[in-house]
């Protein structure tokens, strides 16, 4: 009993420390944490997500790898809530175009990154079975759970990012 009661402690002491080192980090360095998430985003097209939708199109018929691409681009979308700590909004890093709303909607926001995941890690599943409609009516559906942030390509706004 004493073991698990350490344990839980331990871990909780070690969640607190990292969530205490994610907002010392953003105060310490607002930029260099906007940059990381900007840099995060920006990466999702091109590592995971353009390959999903090639599949949607017929452009190529690499079902197989979407499992693996899957579950990679969902543990990524998973570390969105943690590059977007307080203090790192247009106050601090004017050429940001993460909206105030992240902050004041927060439970929202991290709602809607978790559906992303959510529904990233569904398409991983379905094609593991290897039905092509079946991936492609999910790859629609990924792709409004990312509008769910922002409403559609690079440039675009929405309710959580300003429009370019």
């Amino acid at each position: 009993m004493w073991k698990k009661m350490i344990g839980a402690l331990v871990l909780g002491v070690i969640a607190a420390a990292a969530i205490v080192q994610t907002d010392v980090l953003a105060q310490a360095n607002p930029a260099e944490t906007v940059k990381a998430r900007h840099d995060l985003m920006e990466s999702f097209w091109t590592k995971y997500y353009r390959s999903f939708v090639q599949v949607a199109r017929g452009e190529s018929t690499d079902i197989a790898s979407i499992p693996e691409t899957a579950r990679q681009a969902s543990a990524d979308v998973r570390k969105i809530p943690s590059l977007f700590p307080p203090g790192t909004g247009q106050d601090a890093v004017p050429k940001t175009r993460a909206k105030p709303e992240i902050w004041s909607q927060r439970a929202d926001f991290e709602a809607t990154a978790a559906k992303l995941a959510e529904e990233t890690d569904k398409l991983g599943q379905i094609a593991a079975r290897g039905n092509l409609d079946e991936v492609k009516a999910q790859v629609a559906v990924v792709g409004q759970a990312c509008a769910g942030c922002h409403g559609g390509p690079t440039k675009s706004g929405g309710k959580f990012r300003f429009e370019e």
